[in-house]
């Protein structure tokens, strides 16, 4: 059972202390993924508007769904200790219908949000961290879970969630900056490969915080019963 004190005093920081024990999956998803994906964004294969970028822009979405999927349930099981493949491919096989379900209505809520403005796209996102972890686990609606979760957290997630959001602006300043002196297929690895870390160690943060908010507490000792036999 993990402990209760999962994030002593920063959880970026113990996020990126444990998302070490996770390494064997994380850095080849990262790797896998920044391939994929830079692949589906070549000029010579994108360049011309028709079938294949839709079907791109699906086997992009399903490709970075599964990667996430693998770091989640990753994500969930550091704080017990290292993980490898066959606990992390595991757990998503377990969930996986949840898991897919939740991911298309996290998308949909999102995607709505964006079309409409920017901020509700992004206040949906912020306020739905924990809801593909909560479909990876057995914790019951995975809807109410996340926002138990926030209240269980409420100071650690609106901090967490102002920090990260101040290191996204500025990273998405970067990765336009890098991606027009490098064109793709090369700008495009190198922001998903940088990116693909960030979202590992954020995804870890998020992580611990959930497992924090429903961790049991040990059980107290229970004292020796007194010696009431009489003394001679």
């Amino acid at each position: 059972m993990a402990s209760p004190h999962l994030c002593r005093v920063s959880a970026l920081a113990s996020g990126f202390v444990r998302l070490w024990r996770g390494w064997r999956v994380f850095v080849p998803v990262i790797l896998v993924n920044a391939v994929l994906q830079a692949l589906l964004v070549w000029p010579t294969v994108t360049s011309s508007m028709g079938w294949w970028v839709v079907l791109s822009a699906v086997l992009s979405a399903i490709v970075f769904g599964v990667c996430f999927g693998l770091v989640a349930s990753t994500a969930l099981q550091v704080p017990d200790g290292s993980v490898g493949w066959g606990a992390a491919v595991g757990r998503l096989r377990a969930h996986l219908l949840p898991y897919t379900a939740w991911a298309a209505v996290w998308v949909l809520a999102v995607s709505v949000g964006l079309a409409l403005y920017s901020i509700p796209g992004l206040v949906i996102a912020a306020v739905l961290p924990f809801l593909l972890l909560a479909a990876l686990d057995d914790r019951g609606n995975p809807f109410v879970v996340n926002f138990r979760t926030v209240g269980r957290r409420f100071w650690r997630w609106l901090l967490t969630v102002a920090i990260a959001g101040l290191v996204l602006f500025v990273a998405d300043l970067l990765a336009g900056l890098f991606t027009f002196f490098l064109r793709n297929p090369v700008g495009s690895l190198g922001v998903w490969i940088v990116g693909g870390f960030g979202a590992v160690w954020l995804t870890t943060t998020w992580a611990l915080i959930y497992r924090s908010a429903w961790a049991e507490p040990a059980p107290e000792p229970v004292p020796a019963a007194p010696d009431l036999e009489p003394t001679a």
